[in-house]
């Protein structure tokens, strides 16, 4: 009832040890842990939300000679309005998953969960991942060159008795750097 809240989510994992053609963990690199907390509630009596907290991306394990730890320190801030919603997460550890000199780099989220039907709800989401810094393992080129993103999600989903949720949803990123991978996922 305070607003306040502290959490934690895990997932195995396996693109630590993928690499090709070296992987870059040696030892373990199969487990992702998230750390979170923060404060969120109500602007006043209306319908305006905020949400301000703090994220650590854990990845036990012992990196490769060349890699970097994909550990991750994150603060995010998000402001709504009943079904819309706009988070920044920005990183403040000098290294994002993996990717060093990664400080500043942030990720926007402008997301929607239109209420269509009793209980059936349309999902919208278009997100920005854009890195600052340079890494030296590319030779000069700056991050944002070589990792920024754009992704976006549609969806529906359906909220079943006892505060179940199914729901079918669409995903894709796509990559803005000057290199033109094209798609990414």
């Amino acid at each position: 009832s305070s607003g306040f809240y502290l959490g934690t989510w895990g997932s195995n994992i396996s693109w630590l040890r993928d690499g090709s053609p070296t992987p870059a963990y040696r030892s373990s690199g199969s487990l992702e842990l998230d750390f979170y907390g923060g404060v969120k509630g109500n602007i006043g009596s209306s319908d305006f939300t905020f949400d301000l907290g703090a994220l650590y991306y854990w990845y036990p394990g012992d990196a490769n000679a060349g890699f970097v730890k994909a550990d991750n320190f994150e603060l995010y801030g998000a402001l709504g309005y009943k079904w819309v919603s706009a988070k920044l997460n920005y990183t403040v550890s000098n290294k994002m998953f993996g990717v060093q000199d990664a400080r500043g780099t942030y990720y926007f989220d402008l997301s929607a969960n239109v209420p269509l039907a009793q209980g059936l709800t349309a999902n919208l989401h278009w997100g920005y991942q854009k890195f600052k810094g340079s890494d030296p393992v590319l030779a000069g080129q700056s991050n944002d060159a070589v990792y920024s993103y754009k992704d976006w999600k549609i969806g529906l989903s359906y909220a079943l008795p006892k505060d179940f949720t199914v729901g079918v949803f669409y995903t894709k990123a796509y990559d803005t750097t000057a290199l033109g991978y094209g798609s990414v996922a």
